[in-house]
């Protein structure tokens, strides 16, 4: 059997590259494992006949996600980065001797594609996994080059607990907590990215809502002690009751935010002159609003095609925006991906936080428009009004999600205020690309890009080495960063913003930053007014699609999620005796999840009404049905019957295939 090794640079889209990635991974292994280098590796490894191939996927996963490599273009220069930066940052053992098997398996597959594929760099990435063989399980096991998920487990780990459990996971809770009110100096040291981390293992446990309430307080106040360096009995915060892991990721942020902003220094008269005498323009203090408005020209009246699920610009197009930027990013990777763009990534972001850019379905494309009725808002703004209406969109309401990445707990406010504080007066010197991997967790790359587009840093961008993407050499916090900054951010704690407000699209309101900040720059009169979404009253036709099943329901508007869901199970004859739930993408980019009434959430079933949903024709949505099993329905709104006013009407009126059964193996 002879494999296309080339088979993923043939696609150009990143989600289906990804999803191809794992049937070529198996066919390779499978080959692999029949080679004689396989058979040998084996044959001294017999321990690792079930889990064969395992560290040749994190490779070539890892090679492709996280440096746009594919197995053709790897040279020892990315070997070395996977598996000397991103396997100990991302992957936790359960066992340190785990390790052990690591080199040997990926000797033995670089052995076998220079035998049987002639890799032209196997030679020299086989030599390298030589001299890293001594040394790799120390690497993988050093808690300096843990990332942010990894030291929370593996802390835990280390301690004993099984973090598989919910009963582990508390009891090395209750552990940390009693040393740190015993000041042992050797109390384990978690970090904020670590403690949300494992909220979400948590979340995924189920936790009982009774006994949150006291668990998340104590964890609150311990990690709010190490990061902002006070004493619990000085200044605790107090937690509400919370009915859920997502209320308190929220409130944790909210005091995380006012600890850390209480650490800024008072705003100097040397500041306030600095603002009152700053000048917006389209240069000044940054390029934002000259790039910005080049990717609105870019993206024009038609809008552009997006790539797969994340909606993101596609490949072909990124080198010939960079081009029209204030200073493109230099990058030497054969196929960079939007993210390998850092300033590009950024403004995307914006668009996406700021309403302007909007995902709408035509035919069976996805593309990027603009938002006409908010592009004649933004036209109608100075420079001054967009370049804070841009800095709101990005501090407040930004979150990765809106990049096609997984949800997470922070929004990029949260992360650039833990930044900030963290750069030295005399700035920060990136000495090479290892030093530069902590700026891809905090603030993140399109974070630190963004900072020097809005005129907040000085960042010299340096001219990347063969095969590797942007570099920066240095970050220095600018006169008007530290002013504006200082600012901004105690105006949240003024205004008691509350991140992540974007739950609620009817809850996003620019402004919020004009009482702190419109004394110094008093033509900032108006702002960007998100329209709202008018629900429609009628008769909606939604087309149901399990595999290559379908089904086609009309229900009325007056009618609730819930009866959404009985038809929906109805047509495919499933029993309703499990929890579901809906979601679907706001126009800002983020999930929104309506729960089973008996669900933890803070909408639910049972009182959304269809019309109540922001959805116009070709809107997508997603029901999920049995948490166990996982049925994920998808659902595309065809049309609006706005002449049929029928309130109690539900019907399935089309149907093509027979529905799988729900339960197959009871037989």
């Amino acid at each position: 059997m002879v494999i296309n090794l080339h088979c993923l640079d043939q696609i150009q889209d990143y989600d289906q590259a990804i999803a191809a990635l794992e049937g070529f991974v198996e066919e390779l292994v499978l080959e692999f494992v029949e080679s004689p280098e396989g058979k040998s590796y084996l044959k001294a490894h017999p321990e690792m006949e079930e889990y064969v191939g395992s560290w040749i996927d994190n490779l070539l996963y890892f090679g492709y996600a996280y440096e746009s490599v594919t197995l053709p273009q790897m040279t020892k220069d990315s070997i070395e980065v996977i598996v000397t930066q991103i396997f100990p940052n991302k992957i936790s053992l359960l066992d340190p001797e785990e390790a052990n098997s690591t080199i040997p398996e990926l000797m033995a597959f670089w052995q076998f594609l220079k035998r049987e594929y002639k890799h032209p760099h196997a030679h020299k990435i086989i030599k390298f996994l030589k001299q890293v063989q001594p040394k790799f399980k120390d690497i993988m096991n050093d808690p300096q080059n843990f990332g942010i998920a990894k030291s929370f487990m593996m802390a835990g780990i280390a301690q004993g607990f099984d973090m598989t459990t919910e009963e582990g996971l508390l009891e090395f809770q209750q552990q940390h907590n009693q040393k740190l009110r015993s000041s042992d100096p050797d109390s384990l040291s978690l970090n904020l990215g670590g403690l949300l981390s494992g909220l979400d293992l948590v979340q995924d446990l189920g936790l009982p809502a009774e006994s949150l309430q006291a668990e998340l307080s104590s964890l609150l106040n311990e990690f709010a002690a190490e990061m902002t360096g006070e004493e619990l009995s000085k200044s605790p915060i107090e937690v509400p009751s919370v009915s859920s892991i997502e209320d308190f990721r929220r409130q944790f942020q909210a005091e995380m935010g006012q600890k850390l902003v209480e650490k800024l220094p008072e705003l100097s008269a040397e500041a306030i002159a600095i603002l009152k005498q700053q000048q917006i323009s389209k240069t000044a203090p940054g390029t934002i609003l000259q790039d910005f408005q080049a990717l609105l020209d870019f993206i024009g009246d038609k809008g552009i095609a997006v790539s797969g699920k994340r909606h993101l610009i596609p490949m072909k197009s990124l080198a010939k925006f960079n081009q029209q930027l204030s200073e493109p990013i230099q990058t030497d990777l054969q196929r960079p991906q939007q993210k390998s763009y850092p300033s590009i990534n950024g403004l995307y972001l914006l668009l996406r936080a700021s309403g302007l850019g909007q995902i709408t379905q035509k035919g069976k494309k996805m593309v990027l428009t603009l938002n006409e009725q908010l592009l004649t808002n933004w036209n109608q703004l100075n420079f001054t009004e967009r370049y804070f209406n841009l800095l709101e969109a990005w501090l407040i309401i930004a979150n990765e999600e809106m990049l096609g990445e997984r949800r997470t707990p922070l929004n990029e406010g949260t992360k650039c205020l833990q930044y900030w504080s963290e750069i030295p007066p005399q700035g920060q010197k990136i000495k090479n690309y290892e030093s530069q991997q902590n700026l891809r967790y905090y603030p993140e790359f399109h974070n630190l890009a963004l900072m020097k587009l809005f005129g907040l840093v000085e960042a010299d961008y340096g001219k990347p080495q063969s095969g590797k993407g942007w570099r920066v050499k240095s970050v220095k916090k600018t006169s008007w960063g530290e002013a504006l900054m200082q600012s901004a951010f105690r105006g949240f704690v003024t205004q008691e913003i509350i991140w992540g407000e974007e739950e609620d699209t009817t809850a996003i309101k620019f402004g919020k930053l004009q009482p702190a900040l419109q004394p110094y720059f008093p033509e900032w009169q108006n702002v960007l007014e998100i329209p709202e979404i008018e629900s429609e009253v009628g008769v909606y036709i939604f087309k149901v699609t399990l595999g290559k099943v379908w089904r086609r329901i009309a229900i009325s508007s007056q009618m609730t999620l819930w009866d959404l869901s009985r038809l929906i199970l109805n047509a495919v004859d499933f029993d309703d005796d499990h929890l579901d739930m809906f979601r679907y993408k706001n126009q800002f980019g983020r999930t929104i999840e309506i729960s089973h009434p008996y669900a933890d959430g803070s909408l639910f079933t049972d009182k959304v009404k269809i019309g109540d949903l922001p959805l116009v024709a070709g809107a997508l949505m997603e029901y999920i049905f049995d948490f166990g099993d996982w049925w994920e329905f998808q659902l595309q709104l065809e049309e609006i019957k706005t002449d049929d006013l029928r309130p109690d009407y539900g019907e399935i009126i089309a149907s093509k295939g027979k529905a799988p059964q729900q339960y197959p193996d009871w037989e």
